[in-house]
């Protein structure tokens, strides 16, 4: 698992520890099981994401959203 990730599994565990309605808890561990199997092309273009966001770089943030709503290996 990529260890930038960790504080997001922490929360969710949290969160499906908490929560009590069967569909939600399916997501969360939906959500859990996405984030554990994250392909190294997914990581590498979220924390791109990430860090042009921390930037400012809004242009570059458009344009990585628009990449990743043309491409199917990126979950979308």
């Amino acid at each position: 698992m990529n260890t930038g990730r960790e504080e997001d599994i922490k929360q969710l565990y949290g969160d499906l520890s908490r929560e009590r309605n069967p569909e939600v808890r399916r997501s969360i561990q939906h959500t859990i099981s996405n984030i554990k199997n994250e392909s190294g092309k997914v990581r590498s273009m979220r924390e791109a994401l990430i860090r042009e966001h921390r930037n400012g770089n809004v242009q570059n943030v458009k344009d990585i959203h628009d990449f990743i709503k043309r491409k199917s290996e990126y979950g979308q």
